[in-house]
């Protein structure tokens, strides 16, 4: 049985991954009394974790910012882990690449560390610091906003920077796929980013895992003509499969 410190840290990693809940459905998810479960959420209430509305607790603002990037980390793993060996497999010794912020493209970085003569640009912190000690890589890390929640930089200052150079290919992190419209974020900072990076590669390669097909977001990335290859996992809709599979554009790669 996990002590009141351990079920408390739990419940605010359900809240992290399902935004929020019934009193009922965590009562019954650890075995104890909903007398116990309010407990709890007072307590994380207090310290300005939850946010409690009808007889529903809610991951708040604070508490989200601080665990977003470490629970979607958590999220479909083998999955991001398969895409990121695969994608990486299209980078060659010598290449320039860009590298989009996010946890699957961190799972490329992962694999690109024998690399010799490898030139990365990234907006992710995360990224950048994955890579640091490898001899044969150079970083170029964007500036600009910090959004803390994605350890993601993006801004005005970030689009001049990129604007100036030219690379071999983009590998673009997806937060929303919707195959009538394209590639879509829901932060309008970062759309606007990748617009640019979109730009200035001359190959662009999407990567995402399928929790994210026709889930679309408010800003619009990239159609789906513009991208090059998509790289996904065998979770992938069969009917989008087929789609894709017909279309010249993008050229589809399931792992």
């Amino acid at each position: 049985m996990k002590s009141s410190l351990e079920r408390r840290d739990a419940v605010v990693a359900v809240l992290a991954r399902q935004g929020q809940t019934r009193v009922e459905d965590l009562a019954d998810r650890f075995g104890v009394s909903t007398v116990t479960i309010r407990s709890d959420l007072n307590v994380l209430e207090r310290s300005g974790h939850v946010v409690r509305r009808h007889g529903q607790a809610l991951l708040s603002n604070l508490a989200a910012a601080e665990l977003a990037f470490n629970e979607r980390r958590k999220l479909n793993m083998e999955a991001k882990a398969r895409i990121g060996v695969e994608a990486a497999r299209r980078v060659k010794d010598g290449d320039t690449i860009l590298l989009d912020a996010g946890t699957t493209t961190h799972q490329i970085a992962l694999n690109l560390k024998d690399r010799r003569e490898l030139v990365v640009m990234t907006n992710g912190l995360d990224i950048a610091m994955e890579l640091s000690h490898c001899p044969g890589i150079d970083i170029i890390l964007l500036g600009g906003h910090l959004r803390k929640s994605a350890l993601s930089l993006s801004g005005s200052q970030a689009e001049r920077s990129l604007r100036e150079y030219r690379f071999d290919t983009l590998f673009l992190g997806v937060d929303g796929f919707d195959s009538q419209i394209g590639i879509t974020t829901f932060n309008e900072r970062e759309a606007s980013l990748n617009r640019i990076m979109c730009e200035v590669a001359r190959q662009i390669v999407a990567v995402t895992d399928s929790s994210k097909f026709e889930r679309g977001g408010h800003h619009l990335v990239c159609e789906l003509r513009r991208l090059d290859v998509l790289v996904t996992d065998a979770g992938l809709p069969p009917a989008l499969r087929s789609t894709l599979a017909a279309q010249s554009h993008p050229h589809l790669v399931v792992v």
